[in-house]
């Protein structure tokens, strides 16, 4: 994972076409892990969590999550995503062999689908019948597959990322770059 702060430097070394190529067509920002959970990580008694069974999330802690994308830019990371091609799809879940791997308890094991499709510029998103199911903007429980818009915040369980594209991404950090903030 990269941090907001390092991606600056090549926000405004890059153009806006370059910082695609090197990140993809969008990303998913979201808090440390330690930060966001408080701990490290989520080992329990030695064993990595996806041996465990799913956690219930706690609605307080999903809400807490948001807010926190939205308020501590500076400290945010952006999580790699495999490269996307054409009409592409991406895994999301506590299996090891999941695309995005997400190391909480109340991530199901194989929790949602994110799908990229690049003829239309769009991405959207579908829950796999997870536990405690994948949220859009800390409100809607998503039911069906549901096409994602700049700026969303989705929520697996307890975990949450702010879904950006990346020219909204390199436009951001250029502006807080010439800002002053973090070069």
């Amino acid at each position: 994972m990269l941090s907001v702060k390092e991606l600056r430097g090549l926000a405004t070394r890059f153009s806006p076409k370059q910082f695609r190529e090197q990140m993809g067509p969008f990303v998913l920002v979201q808090q440390p892990p330690q930060l966001a959970s408080g701990t490290p990580s989520t080992q329990s008694m030695g064993l990595p969590s996806n041996v465990h069974r799913t956690t219930v999330a706690k609605p307080e802690k999903v809400s807490a999550g948001a807010l926190g994308l939205l308020f501590q830019f500076d400290e945010l990371v952006v999580a790699s995503v495999p490269p996307l091609h054409g009409v592409d799809q991406l895994t999301v879940g506590r299996q090891p062999d999941s695309d995005l791997v997400l190391d909480d308890p109340s991530v199901s094991k194989t929790h949602a689908l994110l799908r990229w499709d690049e003829a239309n510029q769009r991405c959207s998103i579908q829950d796999l019948g997870s536990t405690n199911g994948t949220f859009l903007n800390a409100s809607v429980r998503l039911r069906r597959e549901t096409t994602l818009k700049d700026g969303d915040i989705l929520s697996f369980g307890e975990v949450q990322y702010w879904f950006l594209l990346t020219a909204t991404l390199h436009e951001k950090l250029k502006k807080e770059a010439a800002r002053g903030f973090g070069v």
